[in-house]
């Protein structure tokens, strides 16, 4: 994962040698010579040791993941709740989408596995590819327009998300205590969710498929989808505006006129009309959100290291919202997320941002 300082104009020679081998992108889903499918998809071999036990069968008590850690802490309280409530979060690709927890766009770049073995296959292979290759343009316009000018801060993220949102908020250790407990509660959960999810779709990293897009640290050693930077700006953004003076602070301005930050509508109209709740955090345009705007340049910085594509930013977005909503506004009681540790936690981080405001 160390640095390496690839120059953006480099060129091998001044024979007419393009600066960056762009043109040669493979496409992920090959068939054999018989004809037979042989995807690239992440294996358990090309996954970090250290993360390699979330190939294995998933474990409802997470009791292997969670032996060396300190089981009285908080958040590994809370991972341990969220953990075991799998039948709540994880879900397959057709009930991704009808629940509202990934949009059909966020998927596009897989041949949907329901049209295996009928006269469709070949041509969702194909729309697959051709969505691949557009992504990794999308990132070698990225490559060559931004990296360089937010590598430093890209950096610093990597390792360093939480520090960010620590940062936006002016919140320290002595203050709010429990505020950074309560995103330590939502970064446990939140690594769980989505790299369980990693291991669903096994989708290979973009410089795996391009080399030409050379990260100059990484890629990190798991799979894509979905974006862990995206997934836990977004979790952490909506959970930190649950509480009030934060809220006010940092929510939704649609339309600035002094007024205090607005809460994220966990039952949004669906565009377009019909019954079902769609996510809160639909579609791919800005949110006017302090919090969420942060949330949203995390997952670009990604997508600006060559490590991710734009749709595992915004699948990861919308993956946010339906586990968030799953923990704090689900009413249905067959399909809410039962946190009480993290109830606790709120309740102490709210008492730590007082407000005079409802």
């Amino acid at each position: 994962m160390r640095y390496r300082p690839w120059t953006l104009d480099f060129t091998p020679d001044d024979a007419g040698v393009p600066a960056f081998p762009f043109e040669e992108v493979i496409n992920p889903y090959q068939v054999d010579a018989s004809g037979n499918d042989a995807f690239i998809e992440w294996t358990t071999g090309d996954w970090d040791p250290a993360l390699r036990f979330w190939t294995l069968p998933y474990d409802p008590q997470l009791t292997q993941w969670l032996l060396s850690v300190d089981p009285s802490r908080p958040s590994i309280m809370v991972a341990r709740e969220f953990g075991g409530q799998p039948t709540r979060w994880q879900f397959s690709r057709t009930q991704l989408i009808g629940n509202g927890w990934l949009e059909a766009e966020d998927l596009i770049w897989q041949p949907d596995p329901n049209l295996a073995g009928t006269p469709g296959w070949p041509g969702a292979k194909t729309a697959a590819w051709g969505r691949v290759r557009a992504e990794i343009e999308e990132l070698q316009q990225l490559m060559e327009d931004d990296r360089e000018r937010y590598l430093p801060e890209i950096d610093i993220q990597a390792d360093g998300l939480a520090d960010y949102f620590i940062s936006f908020l002016g919140a320290s250790e002595e203050r709010h205590p429990w505020t950074i407990e309560y995103m330590s509660c939502g970064m446990a959960l939140g690594n769980i969710a989505y790299m369980f999810y990693k291991q669903r779709f096994k989708r290979p990293r973009p410089s795996v498929l391009c080399p030409g897009l050379i990260p100059p640290f990484g890629p990190p050693a798991h799979p894509a989808f979905p974006s862990g930077h995206s997934f836990l700006g977004h979790l952490l953004a909506l959970m930190l505006l649950e509480i009030p003076a934060i809220r006010q602070r940092y929510g939704l301005f649609n339309v600035f006129d002094g007024s205090p930050g607005r809460p994220i509508n966990p039952n949004p109209p669906p565009p377009g009309g019909g019954a079902p709740p769609t996510n809160p955090l639909y579609g791919r345009d800005e949110i006017k959100s302090p919090m969420l705007w942060l949330s949203q340049r995390l997952a670009k910085n990604r997508e600006r290291l060559g490590v991710h594509y734009f749709s595992d930013s915004t699948g990861s977005r919308h993956l946010a919202g339906g586990i968030w909503r799953a923990l704090f506004h689900e009413t249905n009681p067959n399909n809410r997320i039962e946190c009480p540790t993290l109830s606790g936690v709120l309740a102490k981080a709210t008492a730590e941002w007082p407000t005079k405001l409802p």
